[in-house]
């Protein structure tokens, strides 16, 4: 099961939010939803973009839980988390004692991450090829980066939270079930679609307008 969270729209303060929320959440959410409450053998949290639609994310893999449950679970782990997010902006974390260093330190290595580029010159290409067929086409990132990076606060962090990860924002929930899977009425998702074989899956998710993904 795939569960995205999406933001619309080119924005690097967006960007930049997702990137230090899908770093700080990726080894609470593998804690919580794999070690403690064994929901799947594969669980990540991250983000990522497509065109000009941002995303976290989170991917969970198992075969002991029904979608609806799995669901349920990411949905009581996103909301709980809240309170960790609202801690580490108040008093920091262990390594990094103190709201606002703590933040600081965060912020720097979103910054880091999103302006690293791709080591091949195959990744290079792709990278400068999309970004001149984006929708927001620029190549003087860096500039652009630090400048939305500085006036970011810590509480705008938890302000995206509230509005973004557990707020009213749209969400695209991606379920992937084995042959034999048992398929149910699932009352938890409206809009619900079932596709029975790849390339039907495929053609649905890559030839629509992802205007209509928000």
């Amino acid at each position: 099961q795939i569960t995205t969270k999406t933001t619309s729209g080119p924005s690097l303060r967006k960007e930049i939010f997702l990137t230090i929320l899908g770093t700080i959440m990726k080894d609470p959410a593998y804690a919580t939803l794999r070690t403690r409450e064994h929901l799947g053998y594969t669980v990540f949290a991250g983000s990522m973009s497509i065109g000009s639609v941002e995303f976290f994310y989170m991917l969970l893999q198992g075969s002991h839980y029904t979608p609806d449950v799995m669901m349920t679970r990411v949905m009581n782990f996103l909301s709980s988390y809240r309170d960790t997010l609202k801690t580490l902006i108040e008093k920091g974390s262990e390594d990094t004692p103190g709201g606002e260093e703590w933040f600081e330190v965060i912020k720097r290595d979103a910054i880091n991450r999103l302006l690293s580029l791709p080591e091949s010159q195959a990744g290079l290409s792709d990278h400068y090829a999309a970004t001149a067929q984006s929708a927001w086409p620029f190549f003087n990132r860096a500039e652009y980066t630090v400048t939305a990076a500085r006036r970011i606060t810590k509480e705008d962090l938890l302000s995206f939270y509230d509005s973004y990860i557990i707020g009213d924002s749209r969400q695209l929930v991606i379920q992937l079930h084995g042959k034999n899977y048992p398929l149910r009425t699932n009352t938890s998702l409206p809009h619900r679609a079932v596709f029975q074989d790849e390339g039907e899956l495929r053609d649905k998710l890559f030839n629509v307008n992802v205007d209509f993904l928000w």
